[in-house]
């Protein structure tokens, strides 16, 4: 299609300077058959026409963009000469032949004088030539270094969230057993039901593998298993609320995202284990909604995240740019809301 086009072009783009040419000369009053503006105007252009590739060939190997520019312009005058040289003798040859076909005569007029005519028009045509080819090996070259821009940001992006959700499974792992540490010393048997549930927490985890999104019921068994875990660590002191809105189980969610706020809710709100704490998660539209709410100790503001909700910040960024909420606010009543929400797709 594209060869296809490339001759149709000039052909058409002669005809339509032939036509104006024929339109001016009867304009004022040349006569001159219909013809032969279009034979000379279509053979100018198609003669130019195949000439491009030949530019194009010869810029490769005498780049624009070279070192030693005053040398690149200089080859490039001599080649706008052979250029307009090799152009007049195609066109002069072309109308030689099809004249001689239709049993005419071609006169090409005053040769120094139409060379010159045609040297002017073609050191002209040869340099949009050159423009147009270096313009275009410009925008390529642009645009293939955004794609490969954009490829490493999202390959540094990727590798950023897989760090950060590998920080969190160990430190996930040394509170549950710091906690069933404690434990020991006052119950046994809970000990030992803590340790189980840390072993089918274990497993439920590490069948996630390392991907960065799971369903949310995947990511429900784990916080449950994590809720189940606490109030057994803190059992009669803490009592714990989780409420989810049906039929969202399906939907896709960051791994590990509600966890870590839950933990750190645990960790600096509820220090010791008592208290309250709500879980609530939502649809909205196109998003999912999660609230942790305490009646803890509180936060002063603007808050000062820790580690825990700062790698959850630092993955919605990465995740969802411009397309998430992310709030930690005191309650009035006392205690701390951490409000979160971003899009989300079904499984």
């Amino acid at each position: 299609m594209r060869r296809f086009l490339y001759v149709l072009f000039p052909l058409l783009f002669g005809l339509y300077l032939g036509l104006n040419e024929l339109i001016g000369r009867a304009n004022s009053h040349r006569e001159i058959e219909y013809w032969k503006p279009l034979v000379w105007e279509t053979t100018s252009v198609v003669v130019l026409v195949a000439l491009v590739p030949l530019v194009v060939w010869f810029e490769r190997r005498c780049r624009l963009d070279a070192p030693n520019r005053l040398r690149t312009l200089g080859v490039h005058l001599a080649g706008a000469v052979v250029f307009s040289l090799v152009h007049v003798g195609g066109m002069y040859g072309a109308r030689k032949l099809i004249y001689l076909l239709a049993s005419e005569h071609y006169d090409y007029g005053n040769l120094w004088l139409s060379l010159a005519y045609e040297l002017q028009k073609d050191v002209v045509t040869y340099a949009i030539i050159l423009l147009v080819i270096f313009t275009m090996r410009e925008y390529r070259r642009r645009r293939e270094g955004e794609l490969l821009a954009a490829e490493l940001a999202q390959s540094a992006s990727e590798a950023r969230l897989r760090q950060l959700t590998a920080q969190i499974d160990p430190h996930f792992i040394f509170n549950a057993l710091n906690a069933i540490s404690n434990r020991m010393h006052e119950d046994v048997e809970a000990a030992d039901r803590m340790l189980s549930r840390l072993a089918d927490l274990l497993r439920a985890a590490y069948e996630t593998d390392d991907s960065v999104f799971v369903p949310l019921g995947k990511e429900l068994e784990l916080l449950r298993g994590y809720l189940a875990l606490m109030a057994e660590r803190f059992r009669g002191q803490l009592a714990i609320e989780l409420e989810v809105e049906p039929g969202l189980e399906s939907l896709e969610v960051p791994r590990l995202l509600i966890q870590p706020i839950v933990e750190n809710a645990l960790k600096h709100g509820l220090a010791g284990g008592q208290g309250w704490l709500r879980v609530e998660l939502r649809r909205r539209t196109e998003q999912l909604t999660c609230a942790v709410l305490d009646d803890g100790t509180g936060i002063r503001e603007p808050a000062r995240f820790g580690t825990g909700l700062s790698n959850v910040s630092r993955r919605l960024e990465l995740l969802f740019p411009d397309r998430h909420e992310f709030q930690v606010s005191p309650v009035a009543a006392g205690g701390t809301r951490v409000w979160l929400a971003f899009p989300v797709t079904h499984a």
